[in-house]
């Protein structure tokens, strides 16, 4: 048996139409988590004065869906593993489609935080469900490098959808009018994933054709409810609560610091984030003998990834964490936009988004991943120094406009690279999880980026922002970006040492391995798998039951 050529159209998709309509809806899987957060910071002054809330009430409205999309991403990523992507990607689009209705009615701050809390399940689902996905059906090929890049796209541009929206609804209907537009978006993907998107099944059967030939534990083909179950029941349950308590204390005790009485200070925060820090310390002692473990600590012993994750964790915090926050608050508090002007002056973004997303398909399997991390990492700190040394009343297109165009080169670059390497470290068993990982690392950046960065800028001029002099404003801002540089400096100096190769080229393609006296593989979880040959189909039915029961217990 053959390879599947890498450069043709998978046998899964019945036109090349039926595949790129199945890339495009993959591609909101990303888009939710930054549009959700886009459309909502930009509301934020709209939500003040519709439920009468400000400081660290207000701030809720956003951190009560990161804080549990971050916490749970691992854990959603694995259970998509388990029990089936496509099932997963359903789940978490109607799931948001509910919720963003549910959400628009609301009339109490803290029903309306719970609900966003809720909603947040699905931003924790999709990402990791959707990147399984592409990974499992495109073997290392351009067109794969094509499929990722437009995923890839949704990141980064999802941020820019959320702000369009909202500054066109905000300005024109009424804040929570963009819940409803997205409710009605996410509910049309629902039934064009279900109806377009190839079953969990087809994907085991053509995944397991790769499998056969390049060696490896095969997928699972039957996933009815009952064989998900038995898989559900081996989950290990200790390593979810010891990951989402401690991910959720850790989350909550930075994003809350900036709220709290004594800001840091605070004993509550202390207490809270030494508590988070411990639990997530024994998750990861515990994974190590967990013989099921819901993070196979094999993922980061791979060449390359731990310093990969934390390079792009860096990028990450000096991206969402502060570029894009203070950026919004920057043109309305200090340059006196409006809320559809601010979208305008972020169209920059849209644009060079796309255009780098473009190349990317083009240069993954030419260029070195370790290259491209380089440039990323510098557009990174270019554009935050633009943000840092601008003057109060300079123009916009002098120093503003370059900055939002060059940010994205940094995020686009460094998204794609990341992502499909941390999909190539894993066999098609541990996808989603391995997705999960890169996900929870960019949320977790991010709303430290967030915290450290208020936290700078509140020492510098008080807790009171809205209310400050704009040449106030402007010096405590400047500070942020200034934190903003150290952040993208460190991650520049780690992308240098990245042992990161070409992404689809021939060298990253999988190799047929010999059968003829080829002993019996171990995966990376510790079970025995059958050689190559046994799972030919001279294979009997008693080795292929064998087969089945060995991997349903993985």
């Amino acid at each position: 048996m053959d390879l599947p050529d890498p450069e043709a159209r998978p046998e899964l998709f019945a036109s090349t139409a039926q595949e790129c309509l199945c890339v495009v809806m993959l591609a909101f899987a990303p888009i939710m988590n930054s549009a959700n957060q886009g459309a909502m910071q930009l509301a934020l002054p709209h939500v003040s004065k519709s439920f009468n809330i400000d400081g660290g009430q207000l701030s809720w409205t956003v951190t009560s869906y990161s804080l549990v999309t971050g916490s749970t991403m691992l854990v959603m990523g694995r259970l998509s593993d388990i029990l089936g992507r496509k099932r997963m990607l359903l789940f978490a689009f109607s799931w948001y489609t509910i919720f963003s209705l549910i959400i628009g009615f609301m009339k109490s701050d803290i029903v309306f935080d719970v609900m966003r809390g809720l909603q947040a399940l699905a931003g924790a689902t999709a990402p990791s469900a959707a990147a399984g996905t592409l990974g499992t059906i495109y073997p290392n090929g351009r067109r794969k490098n094509k499929a990722m890049a437009t995923f890839a796209a949704g990141a980064p541009l999802g941020a820019i959808l959320g702000l369009v929206v909202s500054g066109i609804c905000t300005q024109f209907i009424s804040w929570r009018a963009n819940l409803f537009f997205f409710a009605i978006v996410y509910a049309f993907l629902t039934v064009g994933i279900f109806f377009l998107l190839p079953s969990d099944e087809a994907c085991a059967i053509y995944a397991n054709k790769i499998i056969a030939v390049v060696g490896g534990a095969p997928l699972i083909v039957k996933r009815d409810w009952r064989t998900s179950w038995g898989l559900i029941k081996e989950l290990d349950y200790l390593g979810v609560v010891l990951s989402t308590s401690g991910l959720i204390l850790f989350i909550y005790s930075i994003a809350g610091a900036s709220s709290a009485p004594n800001g840091w200070g605070t004993s509550y925060i202390i207490a809270l984030l030494v508590v988070g820090a411990v639990l997530i310390c024994s998750f990861v002692v515990w994974e190590h003998y967990a013989p099921r473990p819901l993070m196979p600590l094999f993922i980061w012993k791979k060449k390359g990834f731990a310093l990969c994750m934390i390079t792009v964790a860096c990028g990450w915090m000096d991206f969402q964490g502060v570029l894009i926050y203070f950026a919004s608050l920057t043109f309305q508090h200090i340059r006196g936009y409006t809320p559809i002007l601010t979208t305008a002056a972020m169209m920059p973004q849209t644009v060079s988004g796309i255009i780098v997303n473009i190349i990317a398909a083009f240069v993954l399997h030419r260029v070195p991943g370790r290259i491209l991390m380089i440039i990323a990492m510098s557009a990174f700190v270019i554009a935050a120094l633009l943000w840092a040394l601008d003057p109060l009343d300079l123009t916009y297109w002098a120093m503003t406009f370059p900055a939002l165009a060059i940010v994205v080169v940094g995020a686009d670059l460094a998204y794609n690279v990341a992502n499909q390497f941390s999909l190539s470290c894993v066999t098609p068993q541990y996808k989603s999880t391995a997705a999960g990982i890169f996900n929870v690392m960019t949320q977790v950046a991010s709303t430290i980026g967030v915290a450290a960065s208020t936290a700078i800028v509140t020492s510098q001029i008080g807790p009171d922002i809205e209310n400050q002099d704009r040449a106030i404003l402007h010096r405590g801002y400047r500070s942020a970006y200034w934190f903003a540089v150290g952040m993208g400096g460190v991650g520049l100096i780690c992308s240098f040492f990245l042992k990161v190769g070409t992404q689809g080229g021939k060298d990253s393609r999988p190799v047929p391995k010999k059968v003829e006296t080829e002993p019996a593989e171990v995966d990376e979880s510790g079970e025995s798998n059958p050689p190559a040959q046994a799972l030919t189909e001279e294979k009997s039915s008693t080795e292929k039951q064998t087969s089945t029961e060995k991997q349903t217990a993985v």
